[in-house]
């Protein structure tokens, strides 16, 4: 039975592909790919991806001979059935029809911030908690954990966000007025972790400079009834 779910679900950058087609090159292997991870994602069956890219390659630059199809559209169907194809917004960019416009992208950031709308844990208490435990160095561990909740709220990155060591810096620096090196916001990050303050989720995605971030989220945590202990007593830098 053909599954028919809603193309107004597509990210808009993927449904204007489709409803006007694609340059050959590297236009086409890419919306190629997003179409497949982005039909599958909606709960589409092969055979109705096979017959969406079908109905795309018509409306391409160059339409692929019979051949053709098969090798390049119908036969990447199945590869792609065999691994978990996913694509985001960060591998779609060259052809973003800008943020401002997205319907797909305001969704998306509007179901976001209503997720994480209430913090899982009273940011008061942690900062008690922090001072008193780490003292000086308490008060970064609190700036970390302002911006990082700001970060979420701003940016609408729901429960888990991708952020680098030098871009919680660089927010510390222009909210807060300090210049932290990203090495100690690293080692401040390491004691939210063990404290149970924050996770860890996956690693690897790319930040704002380039390199790896990690994906940071908040947990349930509870202050414990004895939170006298004193013996982090390190100064940042």
């Amino acid at each position: 039975m053909e599954n028919k779910k809603n193309l107004s679900n597509l990210r808009d950058c993927v449904r204007e592909a489709l409803e006007k087609g694609s340059q050959r090159g590297y236009e086409f292997k890419t919306m190629r790919f997003a179409i497949i991870a982005e039909l599958k994602r909606l709960g589409y069956l092969s055979s109705d991806v096979k017959d969406k890219l079908l109905e795309w390659n018509q409306k391409c630059e160059k339409v692929l001979l019979p051949n053709e199809q098969k090798r390049q559209l119908l036969d990447y169907v199945d590869w792609a059935d065999k691994r978990d194809c996913k694509i985001g917004c960060k591998g779609l960019e060259d052809f973003c029809i800008g943020q401002n416009k997205c319907s797909f992208y305001k969704k998306k950031i509007n179901f976001n911030r209503k997720e994480v709308e209430t913090p899982p844990f009273d940011f008061d208490e942690a900062r008690h908690f922090l001072e008193t435990r780490y003292k000086a160095d308490g008060y970064l561990l609190t700036l970390i954990l302002n911006v990082l909740r700001r970060y979420q709220l701003e940016k609408g990155t729901g429960e888990v966000m991708f952020i680098g060591y030098r871009t919680v810096a660089s927010l510390i620096r222009d909210q807060y007025g300090h210049i932290v090196e990203p090495m100690t916001i690293f080692r401040r990050i390491q004691d939210l972790i063990s404290e149970g303050m924050l996770e860890v989720v996956s690693k690897g995605e790319k930040g704002n400079f380039g390199k790896p971030a990690n994906g940071y989220r908040f947990l349930r945590w509870q202050s414990p009834q004895n939170n006298t202990d004193t013996t982090h007593n390190n100064l940042y830098v």
